[in-house]
């Protein structure tokens, strides 16, 4: 009996030491009587000294990758270990996540912001008038860091690392409340992650490429004789990558600012580039003829179709200003869906939608692609939230936007899986239930045997690996035979 007792006795001296290293009272019983006096909870508010014994003691291995001189000057990281040290894991990776987007922002500075800001413009329309270096602060972390992938500074592994981090940020905040926590290695992981793929990154090679050569056509005569070679290399890039290079040149040719021998280097390169361009990209640039047309904007309408007759584009004009405005709606709706309270946020966004399509509901051609991505992205979700993790108030207008979509739209949708921002959420159970159910429906509209397929591999694949089918074989020989988007 007296064994009994005394093993309860100690069980209970083990939890009570267990929650008083999780309660301010452990940690500071004066300031645990001073936050009674106000109400104020004390308890569960910090993490288990097993937990931050974890980071504290592999924390000098994981500083290896910077220099002394460079710690020196790390006061994000002290900032860091103290948190650590008391336990307040969600101010340590509050700490590091600040420091990570910052390193971010100098990366892109020092590179080529205009090539920077065109690319941030097709990733959310709220972006397009920024231009300078105190303007990349008032961009998100989200349009930040997929920016930042497609002009090369973060590989498309480093970026999936750094948008999980993001997203562990955003939902593991002390701001909100929620019953997650974080495991001591997982936040030495993530400072590893930060440290060395953006904290102490460089571009790689194709990067400085590109850097060079916006800054030789800005600068200096392109030779004719060079141009073949730079064609070609162009053509080596990731597609992602000539798309945004064409759209770059293109707004820099319709600049009426642009110095006459930068449009010159221009006009010999720019054919080459437009060859290796995707369609959807070709007809996007020639919507944007609508846009200024509509705006009076007489110079830099004529510029573009002096572009578009360079290039053999003419074909791609869109007179149809409304695609220009749907594309814009399109950015605000996903940068809102990728932002903190998007539950609250995309509906009214999402009703608009409808006031910028024809009267025969037919998306135009030149948004159509963008529409496709951006309509599933919201429909499959975030997995967040307590039920689907979408925005239940929008889910009516995406659902009637669904039974709009014809052979084309679910080919668009197909090709997507290629796409990282549209399949980073597949990890994860409900994105990845409600990815299934889509795919399901929108088999139902279609009888054509390669889309079907397409669409089988895609609600037959592995459990949350639906963000890794793009690469195999099976589904790069259905996309080939697909009718031609």
């Amino acid at each position: 009996m007296e064994n009994e007792d005394g093993n309860q006795k100690q069980q209970m001296i083990v939890k009570h030491s267990a929650e008083l290293e999780k309660s301010i009272a452990g940690f500071n019983a004066p300031l645990a009587d001073f936050l009674n006096e106000l109400k104020l909870p004390v308890d569960n508010i910090l993490y288990p000294i097993s937990e931050r014994k974890k980071v504290i003691n592999a924390l000098d291995e994981a500083l290896q990758v910077l220099s002394i001189p460079e710690r020196e000057k790390a006061f994000y990281l002290t900032k860091f270990t103290v948190a650590v040290a008391v336990g307040l894991f969600d101010g340590a990776l509050n700490y590091l996540w600040n420091e990570t987007i910052q390193a971010i922002r100098t990366l892109i500075i020092n590179f080529d912001l205009e090539y920077f800001f065109s690319v941030a413009e097709k990733v959310s329309s709220r972006n397009k008038s920024l231009n300078t270096e105190e303007d990349v602060e008032q961009i998100s972390d989200h349009d930040l860091l997929e920016a930042a992938r497609r002009i090369g500074l973060l590989s498309d592994v480093n970026h999936k690392r750094l948008d999980h981090i993001n997203y562990m940020r955003n939902h593991l905040s002390a701001a909100h409340p929620n019953e997650n926590e974080i495991d001591g290695f997982e936040i030495l992981g993530w400072l590893s992650n930060c440290l060395k793929y953006a904290i102490t990154a460089k571009p790689d090679h194709s990067t400085v490429s590109v850097k060079r050569l916006l800054e030789n056509i800005r600068t200096i005569v392109v030779p004719t004789t060079d141009v073949p070679v730079i064609i070609t290399d162009i053509a080596r890039l990731p597609q992602e990558r000539i798309d945004d290079l064409i759209w770059t040149l293109f707004g820099m040719f319709t600049d009426v600012r642009l110095i006459a021998q930068a449009r010159t280097n221009i006009q010999s390169l720019c054919k080459g580039i437009w060859d290796a361009t995707t369609e959807d990209r070709k007809y996007e640039i020639g919507s944007r003829y609508g846009v200024f047309r509509k705006n009076a904007d007489v110079p830099r309408k004529d510029l573009a179709q002096d572009f578009l007759t360079i290039v053999s584009g003419l074909k791609y004009k869109d007179d149809d200003s409304l695609a220009g405005e749907l594309i814009d709606k399109l950015d605000n709706l996903k940068t809102v869906h990728f932002s903190w309270n998007n539950f609250y946020n995309e509906s009214p966004i999402a009703a608009s939608l409808g006031d910028s399509l024809p009267p025969n509901g037919s998306v135009p051609r030149a948004a159509r692609s963008h529409w496709v991505k951006v309509i599933c992205i919201c429909v499959v979700g975030n997995g967040l939230g307590y039920r689907e993790g979408v925005d239940e108030r929008a889910m009516q207008f995406y659902n009637h936007y669904l039974t709009l979509f014809t052979e084309a739209e679910i080919i668009d949708f197909l090709h997507l899986f290629n796409d990282p921002e549209f399949t980073s959420a597949f990890h994860l159970n409900k994105p990845d239930a409600r990815l299934r159910k889509l795919a399901a429906y929108l088999g139902s509209k279609t009888t054509h045997v390669h889309i079907q397929k397409g669409l089988d591999l895609v609600i037959n694949g592995p459990q949350n690996k639906l963000d890794r089918i793009a690469p195999t074989t099976e589904f790069k020989n259905v996309l080939q035979q697909l009718p031609k988007k």
